[in-house]
């Protein structure tokens, strides 16, 4: 399972992003950010699923047209229903949440995919609270979620960062100035049980962002596949695609996780 978000929709970068996932054989890919994939009757949706042989699920975002496509490889994976805004409107960009039936697994899976908001730590706590209950069931929780890991290390020097960024990831405290990482979200979710794979796997923490952006020349990881923890003991690896190739293509890296199906 994968999670990558494309930069903008990909636009020039679409075949290599393409050719890049293709040889991966994910059995579950979700994207962020695929801009302008809606026009022309959702015409990049489905070249990208031909291509990649998988089936799409499109959940359009209410801004920015920074929509979430979800593809998964039928007939291994089956998709039992779901829907393109399991929120009720109150995200940002949306939440696709789809029931998903793996071949070789007696209970179906639940999945949720999502761009958490960009710009407010406090509007990302809000949203993730529609999410920590899942941690109860059999789920998956896959997207660019805006913020590090829970124990993530600081940034070595906050004035890399633009000031005018401040907002959108640092804590602000009573006095009007800012504090270190705005943690909230992501420590709702590791509360309420969810599992973060490489603190799971006692890996090093990888960037999943930094390497590309001009505003933001801090390694750091935005983008996270986190599990419930019924699904925890299923974890087999976790790898986030760091190279030369990678680096290129856009400003955020692919996420990958592997689950053992006969532990699940």
């Amino acid at each position: 399972m994968g999670s990558y978000n494309l930069l903008n929709g990909g636009q020039e970068r679409w075949e290599d992003q393409v050719g890049l996932l293709g040889g991966l054989n994910l059995d579950v890919l979700n994207l962020q950010e695929a801009k302008h994939w809606d026009q022309k009757d959702s015409e990049r949706v489905y070249a990208t699923a031909e291509r990649l042989g998988m089936q799409p699920l499109l959940a359009r975002s209410r801004s920015h047209g920074c929509h979430l496509v979800t593809y998964y490889r039928w007939p291994r994976v089956q998709c039992l229903g779901f829907s393109s805004d399991g929120a009720c409107g109150n995200f940002h960009h949306t939440v696709l949440r789809a029931r998903m039936r793996i071949t070789g697994v007696r209970e179906p899976v639940l999945l949720l995919h999502t761009h958490l908001d960009p710009f407010s730590p406090q509007d990302r706590l809000a949203e993730v609270q529609w999410l920590t209950e899942h941690a109860g069931a059999r789920t998956l929780l896959a997207g660019d979620l805006n913020t590090p890991g829970a124990d993530d290390e600081e940034p070595e020097d906050w004035d890399l960062i633009p000031a005018h960024q401040d907002s959108g990831h640092r804590l602000m405290l009573p006095d009007g100035s800012y504090g270190g990482t705005d943690r909230r979200a992501i420590r709702a979710l590791m509360h309420a049980g969810f599992v973060d794979p490489p603190v799971y796997l006692d890996q090093p923490i990888p960037r999943t962002a930094g390497h590309l952006c001009p505003e933001q020349k801090w390694d750091h990881r935005a983008d996270h596949v986190l599990l419930s923890p019924t699904l925890a003991p299923a974890l087999h690896s976790y790898e986030v695609l760091d190279n030369t190739v990678t680096q290129q293509l856009s400003d955020h890296l692919p996420v990958i996780v592997t689950l053992d199906i006969t532990r699940m």
